[in-house]
């Protein structure tokens, strides 16, 4: 029945704004263009508790992103990096997953997309933070949230500072095939004031074996010339859909322009879980812990940045062993 209902939001939605402006663009007034996707993440790290050190390449994205008609556009992406298995026999294979493979459709205040999306959840945390290619955004590093998935999405510009947006998904993300019959609706809303300041507002639910699992997430950033912070908080209800295993974390991160070509940042991360009855930890304790990501980054041409950074996470059980390590991130881009 949710379904059906988010089908026939999207069909009337496509109506409306099919039948909101009788002022056709000729075709002669079209062009078609498309834009090339690819970005390259790799780098150097030295493990400070174990006097190890390698080179890795991380991610590689590749696709494009073609307007087919007025209003029209496709969007098809690979995301190609290493397992999650990180074993050494792992470690020498890629992966291709299409994260992106959808219809996109532009007019005045809507959007619709459908097929595999770009998901919004943390879409402008990401955005702010701007350093994907060395630290994931806190969201898509706990799994709080995939970056994308299958399904559709409702945008809509209210005015100039208010957008909101509706999805409904997959659940388990791009790199799954959906087998059951729960899917994730979320809603969000996107805050802009001005030119200094940004919020993002955005509930999510699934329900699976009885039990409804939910994330509830706060973003605001703040911008004045050369500086930056901003910062998100974040909780999931019933993670994994289990019954009071909840998990919620923040994360803080501020970036300072030095010069033209120069920037240092610092981020700080905490996660925790509540604890069930009669235990004395959290659920997920053997996950929880902070991180700090502090380091300098150079850009000397647009579309190659380069960081040399410290990065450490601190598990809160005090049997498992801190992780420090000093990286030399590239970030490639088309």
């Amino acid at each position: 029945m949710k379904t059906l209902k988010f089908l026939f939001l999207i069909i009337i939605s496509f109506f409306f704004i099919q039948n909101s402006n009788s002022q056709l663009i000729e075709p002669e007034e079209y062009i078609e263009s498309t834009e090339f996707i690819g970005k390259i993440y790799t780098d150097f790290r030295a493990d400070l508790n174990e006097n190890s050190r390698s080179f890795n390449v991380t991610r590689a994205y590749l696709g494009f992103e073609t307007q087919i008609a007025p209003n029209y556009r496709i969007k098809l992406e690979l995301d190609i990096g290493s397992p999650e298995d990180l074993s050494d026999f792992s470690r020498i294979k890629r992966y291709a997953y299409f994260k992106n493979a959808g219809l996109i459709y532009s007019r005045d205040q809507f959007t619709l997309s459908f097929g595999i999306i770009d998901m919004l959840q943390f879409k402008i945390q990401e955005k702010f933070w701007d350093h994907r290619y060395l630290y994931q955004s806190f969201m898509d590093k706990h799994r709080f949230g995939t970056s994308a998935d299958i399904g559709g999405r409702v945008e809509y510009r209210i005015n100039q500072w208010l957008s909101t947006d509706l999805t409904m998904s997959n659940g388990e993300g791009y790199a799954k095939i959906q087998l059951d019959n729960s899917f994730k609706t979320g809603f969000g809303a996107i805050i802009d004031p001005g030119e200094h300041l940004k919020f993002r507002l955005y509930y999510d639910f699934m329900q699976k074996d009885e039990t409804t699992q939910s994330t509830i997430s706060f973003f605001s950033g703040f911008t004045i010339k050369k500086f930056k912070i901003g910062g998100d908080v974040n909780m999931v209800i019933n993670a994994t859909n289990e019954s009071s295993q909840n998990k919620w974390g923040y994360s803080v991160y501020s970036m300072y322009s030095l010069m033209q070509k120069w920037e240092v940042f610092l981020r700080y991360d905490m996660l925790t879980s509540t604890k069930l009855v009669g235990e004395d930890y959290g659920w997920n304790y053997s996950q929880d812990g902070s991180a700090i990501i502090a380091g300098i980054q150079f850009q000397p041409i647009p579309k190659v940045n380069i960081a040399l950074n410290y990065q450490d996470w601190y598990p809160y059980p005090q049997n498992i062993e801190n992780e420090a390590f000093i990286f030399l991130n590239f970030e490639f881009k088309l």
